[in-house]
């Protein structure tokens, strides 16, 4: 079994998705098996034994967002009310290095998006209007794992010590860190390439090869 009655990932998703499409916007509303899931899967409530009492569904992109009243979890701190992703919890659990790879595709954001802006036509054809920036060398893959054999397992638990996802849902790396540090050398030293949609598509084909 997948969790609980539940066969498959896929199974488990259209029953929540049902539960949950029944419930109106804003309305506070209680779930015992959403909460259960949240308790037992979500990776920063698991290790900590925290649930949330009940549950809300806001108005935001696409369709709505979802967040679960921490009040009661923790003594003497006030959490409140925070987003929760259910659908993050039917996934497989990232690991600690896996959430600094994506602090670290969020550090660069910035830089692509000025990049972008200095070069609107594509780098690649010429012709067409560019749309997204590729790490053209190195690829960010392997900045990654230039970044990876410099530090240690004791860096990256030190990176991630002083998150705390009910002050900030996503994490980012910190200032003056020394994981911070090798990123910055290595991304600032590398080629970006402002491409259309096609040739950024064709860039994706070429890695899945």
């Amino acid at each position: 079994m997948f969790w609980r009655d539940f066969p498959t990932a896929t199974a488990a998703t259209k029953a929540f998705q049902q539960m949950l499409n029944a419930q109106p916007l804003k309305t506070p509303f209680k779930l015992e098996l959403l909460g259960d899931l949240i308790a037992e899967r979500h990776y920063f409530c698991a290790p900590r034994a925290i649930r949330p009492s009940r549950f809300r569904k806001i108005p935001a992109y696409r369709t709505y967002a979802l967040e679960g009243d921490f009040s009661f979890s923790i003594p003497d701190r006030e959490l409140g009310w925070h987003r929760v992703s259910w659908t993050k919890c039917l996934k497989p659990p990232l690991t600690n290095w896996d959430r600094i790879v994506r602090a670290m595709r969020d550090r660069c954001e910035p830089v692509k998006h000025s990049y972008k802006d200095a070069h609107p036509v594509c780098e690649r054809c010429g012709i067409a209007s560019s749309v997204e920036v590729h790490h053209e060398s190195p690829s960010f893959h392997e900045i990654a794992l230039h970044v990876r054999a410099t530090v240690t397992d004791d860096h990256i638990t030190d990176c991630l010590g002083s998150w705390d996802w009910f002050l900030k849902e996503d994490f980012s790396l910190p200032e003056g860190h020394a994981i911070t540090t090798a990123f910055d050398s290595i991304h600032a030293s590398g080629t970006l390439q402002a491409l259309c949609r096609d040739c950024h598509n064709g860039t994706k084909k070429k890695i899945a090869r």
